[in-house]
């Protein structure tokens, strides 16, 4: 089972390796306007406390094609809104002054990300796939992932899903604004 912390009661320290998700970036990161202050709030606040303690904070390509992706797919569904009879992502909001606008506003994320994490590999050849098969079903494929890269690299993950500690078999440390 998880250990779960409360990120109201979680201390960084300079000991800690952490692995923030997908969700928590989005938090961060994206403009998501008025969309849940609350847990903004607490992420940026812990996101400050963590800087503080000089904890690692790792990354890897696929937190970051998941962060792209959900912006870009956000993004659109919003320019559909406007545009009603344009439903088809490449051939329609692709071409458009927003969608590179959006891609613009993304690099300019990710390099602020990229500045305050350090790289994780992603360490396909020593990860053991048998695990990640067992978790996946009681999260998707990778969150499952996520949660080997933490057993094989003892981070800790910061997160708001809470399918990643629900049905946490591994053990991993969970952060999380999402209790209960």
């Amino acid at each position: 089972m998880a250990i779960i912390h409360d990120i109201q009661d979680y201390k960084p320290t300079f000991n800690d390796s952490l692995f923030f998700d997908n969700n928590v970036w989005v938090f961060l990161f994206c403009p998501i306007a008025n969309y849940e202050l609350k847990k903004q709030r607490l992420y940026s606040n812990f996101l400050k406390e963590v800087r503080q303690s000089k904890s690692a904070i790792f990354i890897n390509s696929l937190v970051l094609s998941e962060f792209c992706n959900f912006w870009l797919k956000t993004e659109f569904n919003n320019w559909k809104k406007s545009n009603p009879s344009k439903m088809n992502y490449k051939k329609d909001f692709i071409p458009t002054v927003e969608f590179k606008k959006v891609v613009d506003d993304i690099r300019i994320a990710l390099n602020s990300i990229l500045k305050i994490t350090e790289k994780g590999s992603d360490n396909f050849n020593a990860v053991k796939i048998d695990y990640i098969l067992t978790e996946f079903g009681n999260c998707d494929f990778n969150d499952s992932y996520y949660l080997e890269l933490a057993r094989l690299n003892n981070w800790k993950i910061v997160t708001d899903d809470s399918d990643l500690f629900n049905n946490n078999k591994l053990n991993i440390e969970i952060i999380t604004g999402n209790i209960k």
